[in-house]
Parts: C-alpha cells; structure tokens; sequence
C-alpha cells in the first residue's frame, strides 16, 4: 500500500511539480507562472523589437511596390547661356510654293543671339505590359513580409526557451533544497539523540563529533542551494527586464504534454509549428517567384505615353511640342542571355525543395530523440523518487530504533549516508528530466 501510495504521489506531484518550490518559499512572495514570466520577457525583449522592425521594412518596401502600378510623371528643366549662335539654315523653296514662287525664293538662315535660354521636358508614362511584373514582384515582396514574421516569431521561440530553461533550472534547485532540508532535519534528530546519549556515557565523544559534522555539512549544502536559487532568482527577473531584488515564488507548471502520449501527434505538430520549416517553405516560395520573375522578363515593354517639350528662348524653335503614343520596346536576341537565367533560377527551386524535404527529415529524427529521452526521464524520476521514500521509511525505523536504544549510531549514521545518496539521485533525475521536457517543448516549436 506504501508503494501505491507513492506511486499516486508521484504522478500527482513529479510530474506536474506543484509542490516544487513552495515549500521553502515564503507565502507572502507574489506568485509568478511560467506564462507570465514569458509574456514579461517577450515584452522587454530587445532582440525581438529589432526583428519587429524587419517586419515594418518589408511591409514599406510593399507599399512602395505597389506605387509602381499607376502613371509615372517626371519633369525636367534646364537652364543656361548659349555659348555660340544657334543658326538654322533653311534651303530654297524647302516649304513649297505659294502662288509659283518658291518660299522662302532664296536659301535664309536664322541665327539666335547668344542669350539665357532654357529647355522644359514633362513626361507621363503608363505601363501595361510590366503591370504582370509588378504583380509578381509584389507577390514576392510578400512572402519576403511573412518569412521578416517568421524570424520574428524564431526570435520569439528562443526568448521563451531561455525563460524557461532558467525557471526550470529553479524547479531543479528547489527541488534539490527541498531534499537538503529534509537530509539536515534528519541530522538535528540524530544530533538531538545523540547528545542525550552522550550526557548517558552510551556514546563516544567522536561519535557525537562525526554526527556534528555531517550536520554542519548539510547545513553548509543548503546554505549553498539557497544563494544559488537566489542567484537564479535575480538572473530570472534580469531576463524579464525587471529589478532583479523583485520578490516571486514559482509557480506550478502544466502536467503531461497531451503530446507525449503520441509520437506520431507530436511530429505532425512540429512539422506545423517548428520554424525551420516554415522558412523554408517561404524560401522556396521566393524561388518560385524569383524564376517566374525572370521568365516574365520576355515579355515586351508596352505602355502609353505623353512628351512635352519646349525649347523656350530659342529662336527658329517651336515653342512647345506636345506627342500622345504607345512606347514599344522588345530585345530580339539577347544570345541565351535570359535562358541561363531561367535555368539558373530553376536550379534554386530544386535547391530549396531539397532543403524543405531535408529539414523536415531532421524535425521528425530529432523529435523523436527528444520524445524518447523525456519518456526516459520520467521513468528514471518515478525509480528514483520510490527509492528515496524507501531510503526515508528505512531511516525513520532505524531512527526510531535508534531512539529506543535497539540500533547503534553506526547503523543510523549508514542509513542517512543511505538517505543522503537517494536524495542526491533524485535530484539529479529531477534535473535530467526537466532538462528533456524543455528539449522537448523546443523540439515541438510552439510560441
């Protein structure tokens, strides 16, 4: 019934490690969760508001993408000083004739002064053929947006696995300070006992000594647990962005993954959820864009056009002239110049399809690995914390045995080197196994 019991205990407490923590802990301390505790961090994060800012960059360049669909206008002025005449010669008869005479009846040339003079071109260009172009490189612009999120989102995974390494690393010490106590409350006992029996001559004076010792030593050993909670306490609360003397207690984390019951559930999870593969997947999207990109780049340039120009100040010129028309523009032979482009390009698709089928390979292999060490683990928890309870019964009988003057000092000081041991096992399966659960929960990729 005891090994059921502890059984029942262990799948209620080892597992889910309520308890962890809040023995020592002082009840006034505020309590913080695990959830709040990320939330802190991915709220100060810098590194995160960096990647933020990628985001917004690639939403601007986007934007300006789209400017490119509507009319292009551009106007340009020039101003300046003739250097030399400008003469315009115009032959005989070179309009025609008017009633017989030739006009002008003679060769005439008209000379301009040198003077301030200047010259206006306006522009105004629709594109029709490129808007296919422009379509695609805005597509594109758009998986480079959501690959900008998903380093975002990556920045955030690794923010949330480093707070929760650290607020498991204080689960493990708690639980390690928990077992110390325990060890030095043992220690007080026997010490308290062995004093009586010292005042009675049934013990030695190097026997009350050596028990004095090993006292001293666990008190030493707590004393050290406790500073390096504190030590990981203050690094916590540095993470979050907050002052690091901020009181909090840890609080409970969530039992069993529902993940854990099924290797094949974990795996199709982590194959939506890890980013590795997401980027991947947009990165091939960028090659797909990118090769249809260039094959649009035989498509000829077509689109509507209007010119103004005048060359005012200018003698012999005409004042303005205005022009409406379609502009065509089209490289017969470019001496397979586009095609190694497109094979080029074609060959980074196949390139990033590899890369996606390789990458998810790896997510399933190290899934898996994970999946199985953090079973391992909560096995070797179970066999440790049963032995612990065991070596705790066994001390207490011998203890009490002690007491009644039915077992020497020997025997009780071997049972505690025993309980000391156990204790010392445990703590370490308790720092193995919170170790895989987080292995595990980066392996699954969750935010």
């Amino acid at each position: 019934m005891k090994i059921s019991g502890v059984s029942v205990l262990f799948l209620l407490l080892a597992i889910s490690a309520p308890a962890l923590g809040q023995e020592t802990s002082s009840a006034s301390e505020p309590e913080l969760t695990l959830n709040q505790a990320i939330a802190l961090a991915q709220e100060n994060n810098r590194q995160i508001k960096i990647y933020k800012q990628g985001e917004l960059s690639a939403n601007d360049q986007i934007l300006a993408a789209r400017t490119q669909r509507y009319p292009q206008f551009n106007v340009q002025l020039t101003g300046g000083a003739l250097l030399t005449p400008v003469s315009v010669e115009f032959s005989r008869g070179v309009f025609g004739t008017v009633n017989g005479s030739y006009v002008p009846n003679d060769t005439a040339t008209v000379t301009t002064d040198p003077k301030a003079t200047g010259m206006a071109i306006a522009q105004a260009y629709q594109t029709l053929s490129q808007l296919y172009n422009i379509h695609l490189n805005i597509k594109a612009l758009e998986v480079g947006k959501r690959l900008a999120e998903e380093q975002t989102r990556q920045q955030r995974q690794q923010t949330t696995n480093t707070v929760k390494d650290v607020y498991y690393s204080l689960l493990q010490t708690q639980t390690a300070l928990d077992a110390a106590q325990d060890n030095v409350k043992s220690l007080q006992e026997i010490d308290r006992t062995t004093d009586e029996y010292l005042k009675e001559k049934t013990v030695l004076g190097y026997q009350s000594t050596s028990v004095k010792a090993q006292l001293a030593q666990a008190e030493v050993q707590v004393m050290t647990l406790q500073d390096t909670l504190d030590s990981q306490k203050e690094n916590l609360n540095d993470l979050l962005g907050r002052d690091i003397r901020t009181p909090f207690r840890p609080a409970a984390v969530s039992e069993e993954l529902p993940e854990e019951m099924s290797l094949d559930t974990a795996r199709q999870k982590a194959q939506e959820n890890r980013t590795e593969i997401r980027q991947a997947q947009l990165k091939m999207d960028q090659a797909v864009y990118a090769r249809r990109l260039q094959k649009a780049q035989y498509i000829p340039e077509i689109g509507v056009q209007y010119l103004f120009f005048s060359p005012f100040a200018i003698q012999g010129l005409p004042s303005s002239v205005n022009s409406l028309g379609v502009s065509f523009k089209w490289d017969l032979w470019d001496w397979g110049y586009k095609k190694h482009l497109m094979d080029e390009k074609q060959r980074a698709i196949e390139q990033s399809s590899l890369n996606l089928t390789e990458t998810q390979s790896q997510v399933a292999v190290d899934l898996g690995n994970r999946f199985r060490k953090l079973r391992e683990a909560r096995a070797n928890v179970k066999v440790a914390q049963l032995g612990q309870q065991a070596e705790k019964e066994k001390l207490q009988v011998v203890l009490e045995q002690y007491k009644q003057k039915a077992a020497l000092l020997t025997n009780v000081l071997t049972e505690q080197t025993n309980m000391t041991q156990a204790n010392a096992q445990y703590s370490q399966a308790i720092a193995t196994f919170w170790t895989a659960r987080s292995d595990f929960e980066k392996a699954l990729g969750e935010d």
